[in-house]
């Protein structure tokens, strides 16, 4: 699930604010999870694995929120409501690979 999570991140980032936030929060989540179970795996201190657990559900708690907002801006644009909800659009910042494709070409022309 963390490196599909991470996968998911990766294609968020033409997207906005809100998945990354989503699935940044994830990707930490099961991270920090996987992490927990081995030191319990490893008869390590269980405070440790406690606060790798508790520092996984910061994470988590995240993702949720990014999750709900997400959900509430849905909602509002699917019934025209007079007022949207931001989610910072971020697809301006990295180009796609077709207009990198069309600016190449017509400088090679």
């Amino acid at each position: 699930m963390g490196l599909m999570s991470l996968m998911y991140l990766v294609c968020a980032l033409r997207t906005n604010i809100m998945f990354v936030t989503i699935f940044f929060g994830l990707f930490f989540t099961f991270a920090l999870l996987t992490g927990s179970y081995w030191h319990l795996a490893q008869d390590t201190p269980a405070p440790t694995a406690l606060n790798l657990q508790i520092a996984s559900g910061a994470f988590a708690l995240l993702a949720s929120l990014a999750g709900w907002w997400v959900f509430l801006a849905q909602m509002l644009a699917s019934v025209d409501f007079p007022y949207q909800m931001p989610v910072g659009d971020i697809s301006h910042l990295i180009r796609s690979g077709s207009s990198r494709a069309q600016e190449k070409e017509q400088f090679s022309a």
